[in-house]
């Protein structure tokens, strides 16, 4: 029978993200343990799936740079926005440099509201042009009628 506690944290997570980064950097378990102060044993456990004491949490979470709430199942109590579930996802990737995250997130954030403000039709007219044939325009306006039609239900929602 599973232990409860551990249903609390998402032990499989922390031990992938784990493995991931001590493989990216080219560490090893003990030279993990002598940066977070975890004895290599109990980082090895960690890594196979088993639950650590919260001290050893703690450390691991902070050499990987993340917060801890990441590994916690939390209760909204405010309904979330996507762009901002999007922008706390993005917030916890290690991988992104605070320039690019920042990026991401305005330009996610502006596509966003461009594309979910417009309640009132479109009409775009576009140039004559060889390259541009009518089953170009068909395939076009099919799309753009399938992305009105899924921004309508979604207003309704």
């Amino acid at each position: 029978m599973p232990d409860p506690a551990s249903a609390a944290v998402d032990i499989e997570q922390l031990a992938a993200m784990l493995r991931t980064r001590r493989a990216k950097d080219g560490k090893s378990l003990r030279d993990v343990a002598a940066e977070t102060g975890v004895p290599f044993t109990t980082l090895s456990r960690v890594e196979s799936g088993k639950l650590p004491d919260l001290t050893t949490f703690r450390n691991i979470v902070a050499w990987l740079g993340i917060p801890a709430d990441r590994f916690f199942p939390t209760t909204k109590v405010q309904q979330e926005t996507t762009p901002d579930a999007i922008a706390r996802v993005l917030q916890d990737d290690p991988t992104l440099t605070d320039q690019t995250r920042e990026q991401l997130v305005s330009v996610m954030s502006q596509m966003y509201a461009a594309l979910t403000i417009q309640t009132r039709s479109v009409k775009v007219h576009l140039r004559a042009d060889r390259s541009f044939t009518p089953e170009a325009g068909n395939l076009l306006a099919g799309l753009l009628g399938q992305m009105e039609i899924k921004l309508a239900d979604q207003d309704h929602d």
